[in-house]
C-alpha cells in the first residue's frame, strides 16, 4: 500500500531503497520481542501489552509528522520497536490460560487475520482519498482505544507474582526449541519478503482500470483474509496430529504455491497467491503450539520474546533483498527466490521429530 504511494511521491526512488526502509521498520520489530519476552516474564503480560497499545498510538504521531524519507524511516522504526512488544506478551497470556493450546493460538491468529486482510483494504482506500498518514492515524487511533480498554478490563495474566501454573513441572527443551527457531527465522524472512512486494505485484499483473494503490491493497487483503482459514486449519491440524511431524509438513507446501506466482497473471496469480496464504498461516499456531510444548511457564515469556525477535529481526532483512531481486530480474523472481530460501526451514522440520531429546 504505502509502497505504491511513495513511488508515486518520489517517482527516482528504488526498490532496494524502499525495501531498505521496510528493513528498519521490521528489524526493530524484531528487536523488540527481546526486551519484551523478558519484561513479560519480570512483570506480567498485562503491563508489556499496554505499554505496547499507548506506545505504538504515540509512535504513530511521530510517524506521520515526518518531513521527508528520513524521517519517515525514522517514524517506522520506532513504530516497529513498539510493536515488537506484543507478540512475547500476547502468546505468553494465551499459553497460560488455553487448554488447548493449538486451537485456542489458531483462533487467535484469525483476529490478527482478519485485521492484516482489512489493513490494505481499508488503508489504501485511506490513503488514495486522504494520503499516506491517513491509515497510520486511523490504526493508531484503534491501538489508543485498545489500550484504553484494556486499562479498564480485568484479564488473566502472567507473571512472577501469581500463583503456580499447572503447567510449573515442564521443563526447557532447548535442542528442540532451536530447531522451532530455526524454522521460524526462514519462515520470516519469506513472509516478509512476499508480503512486501505482493501488493505491487499484483497491481502489475492483475488486469482493473481502478487505481493501481486500490488493486494491490483489495487484492492482498483477500490474500491475506485467506490467513483465517489457514489460521484454523492450523490450529485444528495442531491438535489431531503431531506438531513436531506436522511443522515440516506445512511449511514444504508453502514452496509450489511460490514458484507458481512467479510464472502465473490475473485471476490463476490471485488463485495461486490464496493458496500460499493459507498455507502460511497454518504455520503460525502449530510453531507457536510448540515453543509452549517446549518450554516452562516461568521462562516462556523469554523464549516466546526470542522466537519472534528471530523471525521478525531476520525476517526484516528480506524487504532489502526481495528488493534488489525485484530491480534486477521484476518482481515476478521475488517469489520463486522465497520458496528456495524455505529449503532450510523445510530440513528444520524434518529433523524436529526425530531429536532424542523429545522423544526421552
Amino acid at each position: 500500500m504505502i509502497t505504491i504511494q511513495l513511488l508515486e511521491l518520489y517517482p527516482g526512488i528504488s526498490l532496494t531503497t524502499l525495501g531498505a526502509m521496510g528493513t528498519v521498520h521490521y528489524l526493530l520489530y524484531g528487536i523488540g520481542a527481546f526486551p519484551a519476552g523478558w519484561l513479560t516474564d519480570r512483570f506480567g503480560s498485562r503491563k508489556v501489552l499496554l505499554i505496547y497499545f499507548l506506545g505504538s498510538a504515540a509512535a504513530v504521531l511521530v510517524l506521520v509528522t515526518a518531513g521527508g524519507l528520513p524521517q519517515l524511516t525514522v517514524g517506522l522504526a520506532l513504530l516497529g520497536l513498539i510493536c515488537g512488544l506484543y507478540h512475547p506478551a500476547g502468546m505468553t497470556m494465551i499459553s497460560h490460560n488455553a487448554s488447548r493450546i493449538s486451537r485456542q493460538l489458531g483462533v487467535h491468529g484469525v483476529a490478527g487475520s482478519l485485521g492484516l486482510a482489512l489493513g490494505p483494504l481499508v488503508g489504501g482506500f485511506l490513503a488514495h482519498w486522504q494520503g499516506w498518514q491517513a491509515p497510520y492515524l486511523f490504526f493508531g487511533g484503534l491501538a489508543l482505544a485498545a489500550g484504553i480498554y484494556l486499562a479498564l478490563t480485568p484479564t488473566g495474566d502472567t507473571g512472577p507474582d501469581l500463583a503456580p501454573h499447572p503447567q510449573a513441572g515442564r521443563r526447557n527443551r532447548p535442542k528442540a526449541l532451536v530447531y522451532v527457531y530455526i524454522t521460524g527465522v526462514f519462515m520470516g524472512l519469506v513472509h516478509r519478503g512476499v508480503l512486501s512486494f505482493m501488493p505491487l505485484h499484483l497491481s502489475q499483473l492483475f488486469p482493473s482500470r481502478l487505481a493501481p494503490i486500490l488493486v494491490g491493497g483489495g487484492l492482498t487483503a483477500i490474500v491475506l483474509a485467506s490467513g483465517i482459514v489457514g489460521q484454523l486449519l492450523g490450529g485444528q491440524w495442531g491438535e489431531r496430529f503431531p506438531r513436531v511431524k506436522s511443522i515440516g509438513v506445512i511449511i514444504a507446501l508453502n514452496i509450489p504455491f511460490l514458484v507458481l506466482m512467479s510464472y502465473s497473471g490475473g485471476l490463476l496469480l490471485l488463485a495461486v497467491a490464496l493458496g500460499w496464504g493459507i498455507m502460511s498461516f497454518s504455520y503460525q499456531p502449530v510453531s507457536n503450539a510448540l515453543i509452549a510444548d517446549f518450554s516452562s511457564p516461568e521462562r516462556r515469556g523469554t523464549l516466546f520474546g526470542i522466537f519472534h525477535g528471530l523471525a521478525f529481526g531476520v525476517g526484516a532483512l528480506a524487504s532489502t533483498l526481495a528488493g534488489a531481486i525485484g530491480d534486477a530480474w521484476g518482481t515476478a523472481a521475488i517469489f520463486s527466490a522465497m520458496g528456495i530460501l524455505l529449503a532450510p526451514a523445510v530440513l528444520a522440520g524434518m529433523i524436529l521429530p526425530r531429536l532424542k531429546a523429545i522423544n526421552s
